[in-house]
């Protein structure tokens, strides 16, 4: 598998196809895993975005999965989804396998770990389109997207109306975050709707900290209280 490795490094990319074209289905999905495995995860953000963009540009079906391999780079903070590779895989798709973007932010949002991450991911593979976003957040129960959900919903003027619909949603987790998710939501955006009682009870003074980060939301969230 040398071969590959100084292929993909020297950026040859006709060299790369000719090689994948000339292997048996057995070989290729050999070839497939190694890439996945062992080279995807070694490579610097540049490096990382550029190869992917062309293994799926390549073949998309077989190479979509590669994205699981940002998780090297989210851990030592060097993702950077503003570089070339990132933006034309966003287009490629968008233009050739529409149905494929979903599945990219799918695999990728549960791997992030901060909130400028998460904004760049869905501002680049969905811009402009918060209810992606909404959808996209309401598939990861984590602290971290349901902040991001949380703050989507406040800035959008059907906000009241989206929050009952993913407050909904999230009690059927039916676990403690999700409730004290649900208490939260209901308290913020006046959901009167929602006929429910909750355990996590939030004082006036608590809703009016949400709006000045996400330190007071993650207290509530975990069931501790905002600092004051």
């Amino acid at each position: 598998m040398n071969y590959l490795n100084q292929t993909i490094l020297e950026g040859n990319w006709q060299q790369l196809t000719n090689s994948l074209n000339s292997i048996s289905n057995m070989e290729f999905r050999r070839t497939e895993s190694y890439i996945r495995a062992t080279i995807l995860p070694t490579l610097p953000n540049d490096t990382f975005w550029d190869v992917l963009f062309h293994l799926i540009e390549y073949r998309h079906q077989a190479f979509l999965s590669g994205i699981c391999a940002i998780e090297h780079l989210v851990s030592d903070d060097s993702l950077d989804l503003s570089c070339t590779g990132a933006r034309e895989l966003a287009q490629l798709l968008h233009d050739k396998h529409p149905e494929a973007v979903n599945k990219v932010i799918n695999i990728a949002l549960p791997l992030l770990k901060t909130e400028e991450q998460v904004d760049a991911l869905l501002n680049t593979f969905a811009p402009n389109d918060e209810n992606a976003h909404i959808a996209a957040l309401l598939k990861v129960e984590s602290p971290l997207t349901y902040y991001k959900l949380f703050t989507t919903l406040c800035h959008m003027p059907e906000g009241k109306q989206l929050a009952l619909r993913c407050t909904q949603f999230i009690m059927k987790h039916g676990n403690d975050m999700a409730f004290n998710m649900a208490a939260i939501m209901k308290a913020y955006f006046g959901l009167e709707e929602l006929h429910a009682r909750f355990s996590l009870h939030i004082e006036p003074y608590e809703l009016s900290q949400l709006d000045s980060g996400s330190d007071a939301f993650y207290h509530l969230l975990t069931g501790r209280r905002p600092k004051l």
